[in-house]
């Protein structure tokens, strides 16, 4: 008879500083899913070197997560490119004005939600456009001397339509967080505004393109 211990190799653990609140918040979670803190614990940093695997943070992830959440519950959607650029030429063709004013209502009504749920609207909508615009490769926003900004956003793939439709959703937003449309400049797959800051806008001059 041969006998021998045929269990798994125990790891090694080590003890680690923890904040006391946060140590307290991990264990109130795991209670409240029914993991034991241990498991809990281990399942946090394996997620963290996974993302840090994948050159980026679980803060980033949690942020672009957020992000995500954002534009789905505000009725964001996913098509296919090809689609959508056809829907977008045969409108643009015959019904350009009635589009274009449809593009800047919807984010008129974007800016209302941004201002809802974030503290600062202005940075989340940068962030929104660079991480959920996935078109979208640059976007630029400088704060001028005169308490103005200045907004570049680069899109190479868009064509002169998607780049108009584009500019006046972001004008559209930008006016319901108060800031009024001093300049506009775009080409095919540029757009370059510059805003100036102003109180708040009165509803029926958001309604006007």
């Amino acid at each position: 008879m041969v006998s021998g211990n045929t269990s798994a190799p125990k790891k090694d653990k080590k003890f680690i500083a923890v904040r006391s609140d946060i140590l307290q918040k991990i264990m109130e979670i795991s209670n409240k899913k029914g993991k034991s803190f241990y498991n809990f614990v281990n399942e946090i940093f394996e997620q963290a070197i996974k993302a840090e695997e994948m050159n980026t943070s679980l803060a980033e992830v949690v942020e672009f997560y957020d992000l995500m959440e954002s534009m789905k519950k505000a009725g964001g959607t996913v098509t296919r490119r090809d689609i959508f650029n056809y829907s977008v030429q045969r409108l643009y063709m015959t019904e350009k004005d009635a589009l274009l004013k449809k593009w800047y209502h919807s984010g008129v009504w974007y800016g209302r939600y941004l201002a809802t749920k974030f503290n600062n609207p202005v940075d989340a909508f940068k962030k929104i456009l660079t991480s959920c615009f996935w078109e979208i490769t640059e976007v630029e926003l400088t704060n001028q001397e005169d308490d103005s900004i200045s907004l570049r956003v680069l899109v190479p793939t868009h064509s002169h339509e998607n780049t108009e439709l584009l500019s006046k959703f972001i004008q559209g937003v930008m006016n319901t967080l108060a800031y009024r449309l001093v300049k506009e400049e775009f080409w095919e797959g540029i757009i370059i505004l510059k805003l100036a800051k102003r109180g708040k806008i009165p509803d029926m001059e958001l309604d006007s393109i």
